[in-house]
């Protein structure tokens, strides 16, 4: 079977019942295809995380802040396999070093070097 990658935005998943549609598209794609998905934080999450950020700090730090960030799209990706095993999905999350997911650079700066794909195959 043929794997079909799909992104959503931080507007597609800006609520519960727009992550219901984003559920439903899913599940279409489903039917005919092994489906990865990739989710931004739901609309306005990162934007309030990096405010918050700089009400702590003017210099917070780099390694704190790719934590802090990343939260909106662990929020998003959680509620979006929920909302996929209860359309009957099977569904997993995964945090970055769970597949695990290598980069290189500094932190807030780095790139993807290498993915390990066999726990999401």
């Amino acid at each position: 079977m043929k794997i079909v990658v799909l992104k959503f935005g931080g507007t597609s998943v800006g609520s519960i019942s727009r992550i219901k549609k984003v559920a439903n598209i899913i599940k279409g794609y489903s039917k005919k295809y092994k489906v990865i998905v990739l989710s931004s934080a739901m609309s306005g999450t990162t934007n309030r995380l990096i405010r918050l950020s700089k009400e702590i700090s003017k210099n917070f730090a780099d390694h704190e802040y790719d934590t802090l960030v990343s939260a909106g799209e662990q929020i998003s990706c959680s509620l979006l396999s929920g909302q996929l095993i209860e359309n009957g999905i099977k569904s997993r999350s995964w945090l970055g070093w769970q597949i695990p997911i290598f980069t290189s650079g500094r932190h807030k700066y780095s790139r993807i070097s290498y993915i390990n794909k066999k726990q999401i195959m």
